[in-house]
């Protein structure tokens, strides 16, 4: 029987939507990663040309990540309590949420996701005041904004400023994610 790519509930073949998440079974699609073309090939001499000592070019330096920049954070999208590779960049303060014809688009758009059924056009918002610290605010979403830190068992429903550390779960209606500050790329 398959599962739901969202919350992971097994669903009848024929079913159209999740009866447990109500995400649309017909619109997920997998995603291919890109591959990077192939380097193109060194020329080789025409022929007759006379022969000429060729070095080889020097061996690239190897590519080291770059150092994370103080204060930056990242959430990444968590389905069936995994981590998936959808990471989104948080800047100093952002919107999070869903575009919309009427207010524009927002600085997180959580639209394309199977999950954005049940996230508000502006859900949250999240950003860092001046001492450093990451915030969390629920914007009056009507499926609610929720934190969970390592170790607890719960969620715990936000209705204010919701002070945010490094590993906190967090879930807009039932998208869930991981905030990471200064994440190792």
């Amino acid at each position: 029987m398959p599962q739901c790519s969202v919350c992971g509930t097994n669903v009848p073949d024929s079913a159209e939507t999740c009866p447990d998440c109500g995400t649309d079974l017909k619109s997920v699609q997998a995603v291919s990663p890109e591959v990077a073309p192939p380097p193109p090939p060194i020329p080789s001499p025409p022929p007759g040309a006379p022969e000429a000592s060729v070095t080889p070019p020097p061996a690239p330096a190897p590519e080291l990540p770059p150092a994370p920049v103080a204060g930056t954070a990242k959430i990444t999208l968590k389905r069936s309590g995994v981590l998936t590779t959808e990471a989104f960049p948080i800047g100093d303060r952002v919107v999070i949420g869903r575009f919309d014809a009427e207010s524009g688009p927002v600085d997180v758009d959580l639209g394309p996701l199977p999950e954005a059924a049940y996230v508000s056009r502006h859900h949250a918002e999240i950003w860092r005041d001046a001492s450093g610290q990451w915030f969390l605010k629920d914007l009056g979403a009507m499926n609610g904004s929720f934190v969970r830190s390592p170790g607890q068992s719960q969620f715990q429903k936000i209705s204010g400023d919701q002070a945010l550390s490094d590993g906190d779960e967090i879930a807009l209606g039932n998208a869930r994610f991981e905030f990471r500050v200064n994440p190792v790329v």
